[in-house]
């Protein structure tokens, strides 16, 4: 993190990141659910929404404590500064991302292996955290990154057909909630670290 980016701004950066963990656990854990039969999934979606409502309540007090950035505030970035560089790295990521998530829908349709595609795209979103967690500054990334590859990879190389998207969905779903729930907690702590690794 730059000098130029401000602790309103880092923290806002923060509860993005937060509410796509949150969006992620939802569906990885509805899609886990779904994969045991439409009985589990009608018991686990009631307890997967009201802990994603509760994560996104204590993410909207968490941008209240940080309201002097706004994203209007991005559109004047000047060229070459740390804040159009992230903007820029972000993109990049995300297209790679979804990129690489066509690919694998298209090769594992190719060679009639559709039980990988969900474990593959799960893959894809793991490592996706490693360049974001460099670009954010954000080290639990890291970790996030760590933990999902490992599932997925067991899952692949481990498990058969069914129980394969059922491991992938419930534990990718609650690593994404414990991650976005670890970010809130260590919100105010996570920002002050970067305001200083800035300084």
């Amino acid at each position: 993190m730059s000098q130029e980016i401000s602790r309103d701004q880092f923290a806002w950066g923060l509860s993005n990141g937060i509410t796509v963990l949150t969006i992620s656990g939802v569906f990885w854990l509805s899609l886990g659910a779904w994969a045991t039969g439409f009985g589990g999934l009608f018991v686990a979606l009631l307890p997967v929404l009201l802990i994603g409502v509760i994560l996104v309540r204590a993410n909207v007090r968490l941008r209240r404590r940080y309201s002097k950035f706004s994203p209007r505030n991005l559109r004047g970035a000047p060229k070459g500064s740390q804040t159009r560089k992230i903007i820029l790295g972000f993109y990049a990521v995300t297209a790679a991302q979804w990129l690489s998530i066509v690919l694998v829908g298209g090769i594992c349709s190719a060679v009639n292996r559709p039980d990988l595609i969900w474990p593959l795209i799960g893959l894809v979103v793991s490592l996706h955290l490693l360049p974001l967690g460099w670009l954010f500054d954000v080290r639990p990334y890291y970790l996030l990154a760590v933990v999902g590859t490992v599932i997925t990879l067991v899952s692949i190389l481990g498990l058969t057909d069914g129980f394969r998207l059922v491991v992938v969905g419930l534990d990718l779903g609650l690593v994404m909630f414990a991650g976005a729930a670890y970010l809130l907690a260590k919100a105010d702590t996570l920002v002050r670290a970067g305001a200083v690794r800035s300084s």
